[in-house]
C-alpha cells in the first residue's frame, strides 16, 4: 500500500511538470515535497515520540511530561519542513496539531531566531498558540535517507573552546533584549521564558543558544540547553534532542521538568555586513555609514577584507607614498 502511494505521487508530480511553466512547476514540486515530509512525520509520529523518549531515557534523563510527535509548518516556505516533539500537560499537548517555525534576525543579523509554536491548527492564518507546551526535540527529515550526525564527540582546541566560550558570553550578555524580541513575535503572554546558553554533547562547547518556558521557578533553575543526536529509519530521520538542564556538566545532564523550547539562537561573534544593490554599477557594494559606495571590483583583495577603505594602508600603494614623502620634506625646509 505504501509502495502504491509512493507511485502515485511520483506519477503526479511528473504529471504536474510536463504541463506546467518552470516556475509554476517548481512551487508545485516543493508542495508535493513539503505534503511527503508531513505525511512521513505523522506516519511515524508514534515510533519517532517512542525512539526520542528511549534516547533520553538511555542518556539518564528521564522526564515526566507527556510528549507528542508533530509535523514542523514554516511560515516563510508555507509547507512542512520536518518534525518536532513537544511535551508539557497531557490536557495541552493533546490539542497541538502542528509547530509553527519562522525566522527572525534582530542585532543587525548577529543573531538568527528560529521561533518554534506550539498550535491547536494548523492553518497558519488561524495559529494559535498552546500555552504551556514547548519543543523538546527537532526531527530533520530525508525521504530519500541517508542523513548523518552533525554533531561528534571530539577533542576541542584552544581556538574552538575560546569561540564557544565567546558564543556563552555573548548569549547570555544579549539574553534579556533577546527573550524581549522573541516574545513581542510570538505575543507571548503570561508564560515566564528565559534565553539560555546552548551546548552540544557531542561537541563539548556552547553552539547558541534557546529561550525555554515554563513556570517561573523551573524556568529561573536552568542554566544551559543539551543538544544531541541520533539517526532513526536508517537516517531517514534525525533527531536533535533538546535538554534544559540546571547543570553545565555534560556528565550530571539533569532535565529540568515542565521546560521547552520555543525558540532557537544561531549566533555571529562578528558584526554582519549591510549589502545593498547599486543599479547604476551594477554591482554588490558595501554601504557604509557615511553612504560613500565603493565598486568590489575596485578593491585589491576582491571585497574580503572589513574596512579596506579606512585609512591608509602603506605599501599598497607605493608611489603614493614617496610622492607624500617629498611633500612633507618640502615643508620641513
Amino acid at each position: 500500500m505504501k509502495r502504491r502511494s509512493t507511485i502515485l505521487i511520483a506519477a503526479a508530480a511528473v504529471l504536474t511538470m510536463a504541463v506546467m511553466p518552470a516556475s509554476a512547476a517548481s512551487l508545485a514540486t516543493k508542495a508535493l515535497k513539503g505534503a511527503a515530509i508531513g505525511y512521513a512525520v505523522n506516519q511515524s509520529a508514534g515510533t519517532l515520540n517512542k525512539f526520542i523518549n528511549t534516547i533520553t531515557l538511555n542518556n539518564g534523563v528521564s522526564h515526566k511530561m507527556d510528549t507528542k510527535v508533530v509535523p514542523i509548518l514554516s511560515v516563510g516556505d508555507k509547507g512542512y519542513v520536518g518534525g518536532a516533539q513537544v511535551a508539557g500537560p497531557a490536557s495541552l499537548v493533546k490539542e497541538v496539531k502542528a509547530v509553527f517555525q519562522y525566522e527572525q534576525n534582530i542585532d543587525r543579523g548577529r543573531y538568527r531566531i528560529k521561533v518554534l509554536v506550539p498550535s491547536s491548527s494548523i492553518n497558519p492564518l488561524q495559529l494559535k498558540r498552546v500555552e504551556k507546551v514547548g519543543v523538546t526535540a527537532i526531527i530533520d527529515v530525508s525521504l530519500a535517507g541517508g542523513l548523518k550526525k552533525e554533531y561528534y564527540s571530539a577533542k576541542v582546541g584552544a581556538g574552538d573552546a575560546i569561540r564557544a566560550g565567546a558564543i556563552a558570553v555573548g548569549v547570555k550578555a544579549a539574553a534579556g533584549p533577546i527573550n524581549s524580541a522573541i516574545n513581542a513575535v510570538t505575543i507571548n503572554k503570561g508564560v515566564s521564558t528565559a534565553v539560555v546558553p546552548m551546548a552540544s554533547v557531542g561537541e563539548k562547547a556552547y553552539v547558541g543558544g534557546v529561550q525555554i518556558s515554563g513556570s517561573a521557578n523551573t524556568v529561573k533553575s536552568v542554566q544551559v540547553a543539551w543538544i544531541y543526536e541520533d539517526l532513526f529509519s536508517s537516517g531517514k530521520f534525525r533527531v536533535k534532542v533538546i535538554v534544559p538542564s540546571n547543570s553545565i556538566n555534560p556528565l550530571k545532564i539533569k532535565r529540568v521538568d515542565g521546560v521547552g523550547i520555543t525558540a532557537i539562537i544561531d549566533t555571529s561573534i562578528a558584526d554582519q555586513q549591510e549589502y545593498n544593490y547599486d543599479k547604476k554599477r551594477a554591482s554588490n557594494t558595501y554601504k557604509p555609514k557615511d553612504n560613500r559606495y565603493y565598486n568590489d571590483k575596485d578593491r585589491h583583495d576582491n571585497g574580503k577584507h572589513k574596512g579596506w577603505y579606512i585609512g591608509e594602508h602603506k605599501g599598497w600603494d607605493k608611489q603614493k607614498d614617496k610622492d607624500k614623502d617629498k611633500n612633507k620634506n618640502k615643508k620641513k625646509k
